[in-house]
């Protein structure tokens, strides 16, 4: 008999407080033995393994190596080459990160002082078709919230873009009111200051989501023209009020790589470029550290 706390798989069975144990069985890729129980009650034979999100995976091992392999600037083709994986292989445990992702999501508990705010832009396949990111930052240096909205073009672009592929939705707006809630939410509202560029949309959603917290506006100076001499500098570099959230733009630009500009590697689905930047949070260093073996 086993008195662990274990749980019957099948529904609307009645709790047990005792489970027979019925023998061994052997993954061989992992070199580990699982023990099987039986219900007393409807006979149901099952496992530690039987609760886990990757039951039914026979090269579980290479999850966690998938997921830092496209955290750190690899393709999802690359990626496969080096797991010695077929692509659709390699795809489709890139779509059942997503499950885990959402799983690790809600767990997620970021005590912050300091938040930053800002946008950056990629592409859905084209330049015609442009998205923008928005995504906070705390004082930390880590990535709190992220996320994905769609906007038309702009410039040359948008004339082309409407004749090719109609008027596009442009959901910003909600998106950034989206990403400040998350934010609210995993800092527990422990923030007592905001910080953004110049651009005036941030106030009112700040002033509505987050309440009564300290909002400060940097704008951008205008340096004067300086001649860069080689290998010489001829005036002080300036701090940047903004650089937490600037260097995550930057991180995401070279460890993402269909965030990189003059790529090949691009969205073809703005939903799987949302699942990338939600397992791009949950894998950056001091997140879970500890767990991210015990799930994947």
């Amino acid at each position: 008999m086993h008195t662990n706390k274990l749980h019957c798989p099948t529904l609307n069975c009645p709790p047990s407080k005792k489970y027979f144990k019925r023998g061994h069985f052997y993954v061989k890729r992992i070199n580990r033995y699982y023990r099987k129980f039986q219900c007393p009650n409807c006979k149901k034979i099952f496992s530690h393994r039987t609760f886990k999100l990757d039951r039914y995976h026979k090269k579980r091992d290479l999850n966690l190596q998938l997921a830092q392999l496209l955290t750190e600037g690899v393709t999802l083709r690359g990626a496969s080459r080096i797991l010695k994986l077929s692509y659709s292989n390699t795809y489709k445990k890139f779509i059942w990160l997503q499950k885990w992702t959402k799983l690790k999501m809600q767990q997620i508990d970021l005590p912050s002082k300091k938040l930053q705010i800002d946008e950056m832009e990629t592409i859905h396949h084209t330049k015609c078709k442009p998205l923008s990111i928005c995504l906070v930052v705390n004082e930390k240096h880590q990535l709190v919230s992220v996320n994905v909205a769609e906007i038309p073009a702009k410039g040359l672009l948008a004339s082309i873009s409407r004749a090719k592929y109609g008027i596009r939705k442009n959901n910003r707006m909600e998106i950034i009111q989206e990403t400040l809630t998350q934010a609210a939410f995993r800092t527990k509202n422990s923030a007592v200051l905001i910080e953004s560029d110049a651009a005036t949309t941030y106030r009112g959603f700040i002033q509505k989501i987050l309440g009564n917290i300290m909002y400060q506006c940097h704008q951008r100076k205008k340096n004067p023209k300086v001649r860069e001499l080689l290998f010489t500098t001829t005036e002080k570099r300036q701090f940047d009020p903004l650089f937490a959230v600037n260097h995550q733009c930057a991180r995401l630009r070279s460890q993402i790589k269909r965030l990189a500009r003059r790529s090949w590697c691009t969205t073809k689905k703005v939903e799987n470029l949302q699942a990338h930047l939600d397992l791009f949070l949950i894998m950056q260093p001091g997140l879970n550290d500890g767990n991210k073996k015990g799930l994947l």
